[in-house]
């Protein structure tokens, strides 16, 4: 639950907006972990997910961008020049 917390304020602080789902669910899990075991380890799993998925995103972002820039140097040209 604590490494779900960490990771989860480090990807709010890259702009993963399912950090902030996921730092919610962390800090509902570490309230809820001595009275609610079982809740608690589902929504550090929710938690974890969406931590996997911001990262996903941010991924396939970068490499949409890197494609969309390669792709205009193909039809630009090097140096930008029609």
């Amino acid at each position: 639950m604590i490494a779900s917390l960490i990771l989860n304020i480090l990807g709010l602080c890259g702009c993963w907006m399912l950090s902030i789902i996921g730092l919610v669910l962390s800090i509902i899990a570490l309230a809820q972990s001595g009275s609610q075991p079982e809740t608690a380890r589902k929504l550090t799993l929710w938690s974890w997910i969406c931590f996997g998925a911001g990262v996903a995103l941010f991924v396939l972002f970068v490499l949409i961008y890197i494609v969309a820039l390669g792709g205009s140097y193909l039809f630009l040209g090097a140096d930008g020049s029609y």
